[in-house]
């Protein structure tokens, strides 16, 4: 249990760091370009924000496919049928505001793709595989999926940049405490449902999927 409790510490510390370097290229890129709330500008800056946070995890840490809930191989056929058929519905919904509504495609990419990408390797791959090898735990299972679940919900509260700089200069009259209290119990609420494939496959893909679904029909 103790093992257990440092993984989680160390997990939201490294959370931590990761919104607070985000937050900053953000900070930086919106002094430099003075986006509009509703320029597509936004989905630009998020992009070069999660790649480049991204891509330095991955060179950091090295994770093994293991460690992020990538096994393929031993998935049953069903399994795989499922996502790659949900995948391409995904792709399609995507793709298709490109016609349909040009505007919005920018940040369709970046709320379908970017970011679930992102945080799902970050909390159903990656946290999801440290809690495992922290040791045995009776209910780890359940233990996992409430309490990556628990640090989704609370990771989006470190979204404050993009709150304050995009959100609230289009809504000024917005009461904070319901605001913040809402998106912690809605994304908690998210995080309980995309971990379920997670849970009961132990892959990745499903929590994706799922992910990249509810932000296309979220936004």
């Amino acid at each position: 249990m103790k093992t257990y409790l440092k993984q989680i510490a160390r997990f939201l510390l490294l959370l931590l760091v990761i919104q607070i370097v985000r937050a900053s290229i953000i900070t930086g890129l919106w002094r430099l370009l003075h986006p509009a709330p509703d320029s597509p500008l936004w989905a630009y800056m998020d992009v070069i924000a999660f790649g480049l946070i991204g891509i330095s995890l991955v060179l950091w840490f090295r994770p093994a496919r293991e460690q992020l809930g990538l096994d393929w191989k031993s998935a049953p056929l069903w399994e795989l049928a499922a996502y790659i058929g949900l995948g391409i519905l995904t792709l399609g919904l995507v793709l298709s505001t490109y016609f349909l509504q040009p505007d919005l495609f920018p940040g369709n990419i970046t709320a379908a793709i970017v970011i679930p990408i992102f945080e799902e390797f970050l909390f159903r791959g990656w946290g999801w595989g440290r809690l495992e090898e922290s040791g045995s735990f009776q209910a780890s299972g359940f233990a996992h999926w409430l309490v990556i679940a628990l640090l989704f919900g609370l990771w989006h509260l470190g979204y404050m940049d993009i709150y304050l700089l995009k959100v609230a200069p289009a809504n000024p009259s917005m009461d904070w405490g319901i605001f913040l209290l809402m998106k912690f119990l809605t994304t908690f609420v998210i995080g309980l449902i995309v971990g379920l494939p997670r849970w009961r496959t132990g892959r990745v893909y499903g929590a994706l999927i799922l992910h990249s679904l509810i932000n296309v029909f979220g936004r």
